[in-house]
């Protein structure tokens, strides 16, 4: 069977397209992704606006046409923290479905967290291993060697969250040291995993690949084979990204489009790795489409 996930999020809807073949596994056909920030949509009081209905519409119409074109015997639509947020869900998730011809699944932060643990459960043979998902608002967390959902966190500490916070395009240094504070904050306040120690963290979501493609470029290191990154370097490269005169040229020249969300991204890394005591961090390729291919499998 062919079956196609198409996830909306806070900064694009994407599709996976795949064969299930009858196995616990399955190999992916196609993959697009339209970029719609859909913060950028929302009124003062918390509504998708008209304009930004009408662009899910569109992109929505797009991927599933794309999804029908591949051979997909079955389209989802999944939502998660971007929906949860939205005051007009209902009318919302009623017009997109009609685009999708299928009802949206809206996940809660612990389906999303699940999600990711179903990607990523390979992984586990890194234990204790922690991962993290840096979606746009919120982030998820799940400790691999434990595959219960109720044990795993969806926190409102995604990027673009975080920068709600500030007007500027890039954070200083003191706006960047109330970002980390917050994040402390959160952690200690949802007692997240408390005590808990992981080696290693392994990340994936909006921003994973541009924070590498900015460490490996910072520390000249190819980026072929497994992207893993060292806590010192990243603290290191965090304060260059916050103060330096050269950062802008750095972000530009590797991750143009996550001007505004990559340095939270990195406080966001550094201080996960950090309160756990992680020595290192992987980058992962799948996230929450992946994980929710893999439970359509092994329903």
């Amino acid at each position: 069977m062919r079956l196609a996930v198409i996830d909306f999020s806070s900064v694009a809807i994407s599709l996976l397209v795949a064969d299930t073949g009858g196995e616990k596994n399955y190999r992916p056909v196609a993959g697009l992704r339209r970029s719609v920030p859909i913060l950028d949509y929302l009124t003062h009081d918390g509504n998708l606006s008209e304009t930004g209905i009408r662009k899910c519409k569109e992109e929505v119409r797009y991927l599933s046409e794309a999804a029908r074109n591949a051979g997909s015997d079955e389209i989802h639509l999944i939502a998660t923290a971007s929906m949860r947020i939205i005051r007009n869900r209902d009318e919302v998730s009623r017009e997109i479905s009609e685009e999708a011809g299928c009802d949206v699944v809206l996940l809660s932060g612990r389906d999303e967290a699940y999600a990711d643990y179903m990607a990523n459960r390979e992984f586990s043979i890194l234990s204790p291993a922690l991962l993290l998902d840096i979606g746009g608002v919120s982030a998820e967390f799940a400790d691999l060697s434990d595959s219960k959902k109720k044990h795993m966190f969806s926190l409102p500490i995604g990027p673009v969250m975080l920068m709600t916070m500030f007007d500027s395009l890039y954070p200083d240094v003191d706006e960047i040291r109330q970002i980390r504070k917050h994040i402390r904050k959160i952690f200690v306040k949802s007692e997240v995993y408390p005590c808990a120690v992981f080696r290693r963290v392994i990340i994936t979501g909006n921003d994973a690949d541009a924070i590498y493609r900015i460490y490996a470029d910072f520390y000249s290191i190819s980026p072929s084979g497994l992207h893993v990154m060292d806590r010192k370097k990243v603290k290191q490269l965090l304060r260059y990204l916050v103060s330096s005169d050269g950062r802008s040229s750095l972000i530009v020249r590797n991750a143009p489009e996550k001007g505004r969300t990559i340095l939270p991204s990195f406080a966001l890394l550094y201080e996960t790795m950090k309160h756990f005591s992680a020595e290192s961090a992987l980058v992962s390729p799948w996230g929450v489409k992946e994980g929710y291919m893999r439970i359509l499998m092994e329903e």
